[in-house]
């Protein structure tokens, strides 16, 4: 009889981001993806995607979005000093709806873009914009990091939205590469090719992208 997986088993160390079995189980099936698989994603895309335009872009790591959403603009500034926000020109913010700073949780993942060329926080949201007070106080903390001199605008983007009540944070992570793909090539924003059947064939993709990296680091 077979050993049944150890679900603290290390699968993947990969830059800033520990990757153990439990984190890749949530991939198979109707799971909702925490901030582990969100964060690895964004550093595979900063890392290896768009390596070269790293000066321009940065992915910010759900933690630190967090640790940003519960501080003082001072704080956020302070926590991001390293990620240098100032000289980019698109910021990439996943957003959990967690209100709680000692636990983790939250039931919702959304997306908030800053765009420097466009002085514009952008904000996607699979779930009718189910966490725009979210959003917007997030981007009223970010100012100082980000280094706004002038007010910036919000939008809300019209977006494709979830079927189902798991797949919030793979809409981010679509919307990411959706959006950097779109700002580095300096094309349109394409967004209406993140379906369902998309989403659900990219849960797949993102695993089988865990393990070839396991094999090769």
């Amino acid at each position: 009889m077979s050993e049944k997986p150890f679900p603290n088993e290390i699968i993947l160390s990969f830059f800033d981001t520990l990757i153990y079995r439990r984190d890749v189980d949530l991939l198979d099936g109707k799971h909702w993806i925490n901030d582990v698989i969100i964060g690895f994603y964004n550093e595979y895309l900063e890392k290896y995607v768009y390596s070269e335009n790293r000066a321009d872009i940065c992915f910010v790591h759900p933690d630190v979005v967090f640790a940003c959403s519960v501080s003082t603009d001072a704080a956020a500034s302070d926590i991001t000093k390293d990620l240098r926000l100032a000289e980019k020109s698109y910021v990439f913010l996943p957003l959990n709806n967690n209100e709680h700073v000692d636990a983790a949780g939250g039931t919702h993942w959304s997306l908030l873009v800053y765009n420097r060329l466009e002085n514009t926080f952008f904000y996607l949201d699979s779930w009718m914009g189910h966490s725009m007070k979210t959003a917007k106080e997030v981007a009223a903390i970010m100012e100082k990091a980000l280094g706004i001199l002038e007010r910036p605008k919000f939008q809300y983007l019209d977006v494709p939205q979830q079927a189902n009540g798991f797949d919030c944070g793979m809409y981010v992570i679509c919307f990411s590469e959706a959006l950097a793909a779109s700002y580095i090539k300096g094309t349109p924003q394409q967004l209406e090719h993140i379906t369902p059947s998309f989403v659900a064939e990219k849960r797949k993709k993102i695993r089988d992208l865990i393990w070839h990296l396991r094999d090769i680091f």
